[in-house]
C-alpha cells in the first residue's frame, strides 16, 4: 500500500499528498492502474482527517492522474498511459483481433485519392487558389457541399452557418472554445465519447454526468443537472452513441430541446455516425436550430486522413467559432476540404458511404450471431457494439482473459464521466477488424468466453 512520506512538503497537507503522488508516478513507485489507499485507511497511515484525504484525491484528479469509482475505488490513470488507450500505431498485429478503436473499416482509397489530385494537377489557377490562405469558414464552394452532405442526415443548414474543421474532434474543441472559460460547468452522457473527456481536461472545464437509458439523455436528468450546475453546454451524441449505441426518438430529441430553452443550455451535437444510419430521426439542430451546435465529419465515413469535418452553429454564435478557429488554425486546409466536396459534388462519397455500411452490415451481423444471447446492444450501421456482462463477471477481469485469447476489447471505464456508476461492460468495434474472418475468429473466443465462469482470485489469507 502507498505510503508518502511528506516531510520534504510544504503548505496544506491535502497539496502536499497530491504533490507527493505525482512525485511517486515520476518516479515509478506508483503506475497506471494501481489502486490507492482508501480514504480512512490512508488518513490512518498518515495521522490526518478522511476530509484531509478525500481534498488531496480531488486534487489529483482535477490534474489528470487518478481517476475515482464509485464503489470500486481510486487509481492511478496517467495522462500518458490514458492516451496510449486511443493511439492509433500503424503497428500490425495479425495475431490479435484488436476491437478497441471506432476505426471506418479501412479500404483502399489509393486510388480515389490519386484520380482527384491528378484533376486538380491539371487546375493551375484553382491548385494556387487552394494553397493560399482562405476565409476562416471555408471556401463558399466548400460550405454549399457540406449543406448536401448534411442533407443526409436531415439537416437543412445554412452555408452560412457552417465552418470548416479539421476533423470532429477538431469541431469539439472550436465550440467549446468559443462558448466555455475555464472552470465552467458542462454535461454530457454519463457514458460518452472519451475524445470529448480529453478536450475537457485540455480546457480545464468541469463535466458532470447525465442519467441515461436505452435512448441516451434522460430529459428529466438533464433538467435536474441544469438546475443543481447552472452549466453552459450538454454534449451529446444522439444518433448511434458511443458507446451505447442508443438512438434518440424525436420525442426524446424535442424534449431535451425544450429543456435546453428553458435554462439556456447550448447543445452541442455530435452527429459524426449519422449519415451511416438509414432513416434517422431529424438532428437535434433541426429541431432547435437556435440552441444547438451540430458537428459531423468525414473521418468515420470516407477517409479519415482527410480531416475534414463540419461544425454548424446558429447565426448569433458564428462570431465566436469563427474566432476559436482563427485562434487555433486559422483555417482547415483549403486542399483537403476541395477533396472532399470533390467527392461530394461527384457522387464518389456517396459511393464510399455506401461501402461503408455495406461492410459494417457484414460485420454486425456476426456480432450478432455471436453474441446476441448476451444481451449485446447493436445496430447494423454502426462502427461498435456495446455488451453489458453477466454476473459475474468484472470488465477487468474479462479483458484481462479476452487479451490472453487474442482478443483485445475496453471496458466502461474509458468512457464514463466523474464518478457515475456504469455497469460492468465491454464496447465491440467491430469495424477495426482486420476483416470480417479475423473479426469472427475474435467472436468465437469471446462467446466462449462468456460461457465460463471467471477465474477466482485468492485475496484473503
Amino acid at each position: 500500500m502507498w505510503n508518502p512520506d511528506l516531510s520534504d512538503y510544504n503548505g496544506p497537507r491535502y497539496i502536499a499528498i497530491a504533490d507527493a503522488m505525482s512525485d511517486a508516478i515520476k518516479s515509478g513507485e506508483l503506475n497506471d492502474g494501481d489502486r490507492l489507499p482508501t480514504h480512512r485507511a490512508l488518513a490512518d497511515q498518515l495521522g490526518v482527517t478522511v476530509g484531509t484525504i478525500t481534498r488531496a484525491y480531488t486534487e489529483a484528479e482535477r490534474r489528470g492522474f487518478v481517476n475515482a469509482r464509485v464503489g470500486r475505488g481510486t487509481f492511478i490513470a496517467t495522462q500518458h498511459k490514458q492516451g496510449q488507450r486511443f493511439r492509433i500505431t500503424g503497428e500490425t498485429e495479425p495475431d490479435a483481433v484488436d476491437l478497441r478503436l471506432n476505426l471506418p473499416v479501412a479500404k483502399d482509397r489509393a486510388m480515389v485519392l490519386s484520380q482527384s489530385m491528378a484533376e486538380l494537377a491539371a487546375e493551375p489557377e484553382q491548385m494556387n487558389r487552394l494553397l493560399g490562405y482562405q476565409p476562416d469558414s471555408g471556401l463558399p464552394e466548400h460550405r454549399e457541399q457540406a449543406v448536401s452532405w448534411l442533407k443526409q442526415t436531415g439537416l437543412h443548414a445554412s452555408a452560412e452557418n457552417i465552418a470548416i474543421t479539421n476533423g470532429g474532434q477538431n469541431a469539439i474543441m472550436l465550440a467549446l472554445l468559443a462558448l466555455t472559460r475555464p472552470g465552467d460547468m458542462i454535461l454530457s452522457e454519463a457514458m460518452t465519447y472519451p475524445g470529448f473527456m480529453a478536450i475537457t481536461h485540455q480546457l480545464h472545464l468541469r463535466p458532470q454526468p447525465v442519467a441515461m437509458d436505452d435512448e441516451g439523455v434522460i430529459p428529466s436528468a438533464f433538467e435536474d443537472a441544469c438546475k443543481q450546475f447552472s452549466p453552459r453546454v450538454l454534449y451529446c451524441t444522439p444518433t448511434l452513441q458511443n458507446p451505447t449505441t442508443a438512438i434518440m426518438s424525436e420525442s426524446r430529441r424535442e424534449a431535451l430541446a425544450d429543456v435546453a430553452r428553458r435554462y439556456n443550455v447550448w447543445i452541442l451535437e455530435d452527429s459524426v455516425n449519422s449519415n451511416l444510419l438509414p432513416d434517422a430521426p431529424a438532428p437535434l439542430a433541426e429541431i432547435a436550430p437556435d440552441r444547438v451546435l451540430h458537428i459531423n465529419s468525414a473521418s468515420k465515413t470516407l477517409a479519415a486522413g482527410l480531416r475534414v469535418g463540419w461544425l454548424v452553429s446558429p447565426p448569433d454564435i458564428k462570431h465566436l467559432v469563427s474566432n476559436a478557429l482563427r485562434a487555433s488554425c486559422w483555417m482547415t486546409s483549403p486542399l483537403l476540404a476541395e477533396i472532399a466536396s470533390r467527392w461530394i459534388a461527384s457522387g464518389l462519397a456517396q459511393t464510399l458511404l455506401d461501402e461503408q455500411k455495406y461492410e459494417l452490415e457484414i460485420r454486425n451481423r456476426l456480432l450478432a450471431s455471436y453474441l446476441a444471447e448476451f444481451g449485446l446492444k447493436y445496430n447494423l450501421y454502426s462502427l461498435h457494439a456495446w455488451l453489458e456482462l453477466p454476473d459475474p463477471w468484472r470488465s477487468s477481469d474479462f479483458i484481462t482473459r479476452a487479451d490472453k485469447q487474442g482478443v483485445k476489447v475496453i471496458g466502461e471505464d474509458s468512457f464514463i464521466v466523474a464518478q457515475y456508476r456504469a455497469p460492468q461492460a465491454i464496447r465491440l468495434s467491430s469495424s477495426s477488424a482486420w476483416s470480417a474472418s479475423h473479426l469472427e475468429k475474435g467472436l468465437k473466443e469471446l462467446a466462449a468466453l462468456l460461457r465460463q465462469e471467471p477465474v477466482p482470485v485468492l485475496s484473503v489469507f
